[in-house]
């Protein structure tokens, strides 16, 4: 059974006026990050081998701002309405993050959930995402950069890329919030059927709404941000959806669709409640996926117009603050603005199809190459460390 007891319909079918909303949100996403790829990002590029500290802020700050466009839009064009409640997540501490992975979409939806807490959060954090995303032209370009972190689902492949990141992460200096998703998948028929199959085959509990874990991935993070010092809060995010199942980025483009009511909470621990062994982490990470499932469970058997997550005591509600639904707005603005200009300039003026393909042929040659242009920054950032290292010092005259 791939939809649990109580979940929304999966969406398959649309009209007319949701296809021109998913036509216009793709073009928007599609146009804006390829441009700025190439006539933000690709100018900067020189600041990874001369100044490695200052490529990391200014790109962290630079994708932050255009990651509230794709949010803005969710809420503009489609009018999504979010219920965020639990802990405001911190962005002046190192953590981790952990969420159920209903759909494709979760991460999208959560810059949404973040924005409503603290803005700065959209700079501040970092996403474990599928390898083949950074592939996207425009928009895989500038996660890459970015520093997110595009895993193999494969943990022979991935321990190492792994390791290399959080020890980047934390040489920056900078804290970063790095959300995972211990799943490993969405929730989609394919999955659902391999971990039922899974399920009987290790006679483990049969879940309805979340996905068993894949426990090796979170046990290394943890243990090795912890071996950084790097780590001191973990949020347990858990999202439900209240009137539609959209499940992968496909039906967003083709469909236009999207959930309008989404939910989100956020508890906060300190990393000193988690058990210091492996083995402990595991079967915490266990039971609390199974606390997830039943939290789901009683979501979802509620009647649909009075569902709530059930959250904790001194928990907060996360709603747009002051003007900042205005400021959402006006960043969307600017980049629909700057998109149209960059357009303009690119069939206006000369030689800007050979631009285009130097940054075609820097970008997919640092994937090809490194592994991606975050790879190439963080081996140019090892290498300077390591020529500091082999200078003699400097003796009095």
């Amino acid at each position: 059974m791939t939809m649990g007891p109580g979940e929304p319909p999966l969406v398959t079918q649309t009209g007319p006026a949701e296809k021109v909303r998913g036509a216009i949100f793709c073009v928007a996403m599609l146009f804006s990050a390829l441009l700025g790829s190439m006539y933000i990002l690709l100018p900067l590029f020189p600041l990874i081998f001369l100044k490695p500290r200052w490529w990391r802020k200014l790109i962290d700050r630079l994708v932050g701002f255009w990651l509230i466009l794709p949010s803005g839009l969710m809420e503009l064009i489609f009018d999504v309405k979010l219920t965020v409640t639990g802990d405001k997540v911190d962005h002046s501490e190192a953590a981790l993050m952990i969420m159920n992975h209903r759909t494709r979409l979760d991460w999208l939806f959560y810059w949404n959930c973040l924005f409503r807490m603290d803005p700065w959060l959209l700079i501040s954090e970092k996403i474990t995402l599928k390898g083949i995303l950074r592939f996207v032209p425009g928009a895989g370009w500038a996660m890459g950069t970015n520093a997110y972190l595009f895993l193999q689902r494969s943990f022979i492949e991935d321990k190492s890329r792994i390791t290399k990141m959080l020890e980047y992460y934390a040489k920056t200096g900078d804290s970063y919030q790095i959300l995972l998703f211990p799943e490993g998948t969405d929730k989609c028929p394919k999955a659902t059927a391999r971990m039922i199959q899974f399920a009987e085959e290790k006679q483990l509990q049969q879940y309805e709404y979340v996905l068993h874990p894949k426990t090796a991935g979170f046990v290394l993070m943890v243990q090795k941000m912890r071996e950084l010092g790097y780590i001191k809060y973990l949020y347990d995010v858990t999202v439900a959806y209240n009137d539609a199942i959209v499940q992968s980025e496909v039906d967003l483009a083709k469909l236009g669709a999207t959930p309008r009511e989404i939910h989100f909470d956020v508890r906060k621990m300190n990393i000193e409640e988690l058990p210091e062994s492996d083995e402990g982490l595991v079967e915490w990470l266990n039971a609390l996926w199974k606390r997830k499932e039943e939290r789901l469970r009683r979501f979802y058997t509620q009647p649909k117009e009075s569902r709530m997550l059930d959250t904790h005591a001194g928990s907060e509600t996360f709603e747009h603050k002051d003007n900042s639904r205005l400021i959402q707005n006006g960043i969307v603005g600017i980049w629909a603005f700057v998109t149209v200009f960059w357009s303009y300039f690119w069939w206006a003026y000369p030689f800007q199809g050979f631009w285009t393909l130097f940054a075609f042929g820097v970008f997919v040659g640092a994937q090809y190459a490194y592994g991606g242009i975050e790879w190439l920054a963080i081996n140019a950032s090892q290498w300077r460390e390591n020529k500091v290292e082999q200078t003699p010092p400097r003796t009095a005259q």
